[in-house]
């Protein structure tokens, strides 16, 4: 987890941001709350969390609503993945090993939220929602 989440070449912020959007879009509580509470010890504030969860066609800069909206289809349905999708990566600027680091990340949380719903992890206190 530590590997995909915390190193690579994609910014923490924006792999935290993907986080929440793909928990939020597959309902999971315990994950969503979490990772806004890391959004928030990484200095992304309210306002921007608030775009990803309800606006995110209007989130700044496009490379991370590009990368976003590409992570939550793989999350989504990844065999509906095709070459515009990638090449909307390519545009933005990311390397074949920057979205491969998408793709990984989309993978992390979709695990990462089954986990949590299937052995029903209780939402923890110290994360306040949004």
């Amino acid at each position: 987890m530590s590997n995909v989440l915390v190193g690579g070449a994609l910014p923490r912020t924006i792999k935290e941001m993907l986080f929440v959007a793909i928990s939020q879009d597959r309902k999971c509580r315990y994950c969503e709350a979490a990772h806004i509470a890391c959004c928030r010890m990484l200095g992304i504030d309210a306002s921007t969390i608030n775009v990803v969860l309800q606006h995110l066609d209007r989130l700044e800069p496009e490379t991370t609503r590009a990368i976003i909206s590409f992570g939550l289809k793989c999350a989504r349905n990844p065999q509906s993945l095709d070459n515009a999708d990638f090449e909307s990566l390519r545009r933005a600027g990311l390397t074949n090993t920057e979205i491969v680091e998408v793709i990984s990340m989309s993978g992390l949380a979709v695990y990462a939220n089954i986990m949590a719903d299937a052995t029903g992890v209780a939402d923890d206190d110290m994360f306040q929602t949004v």
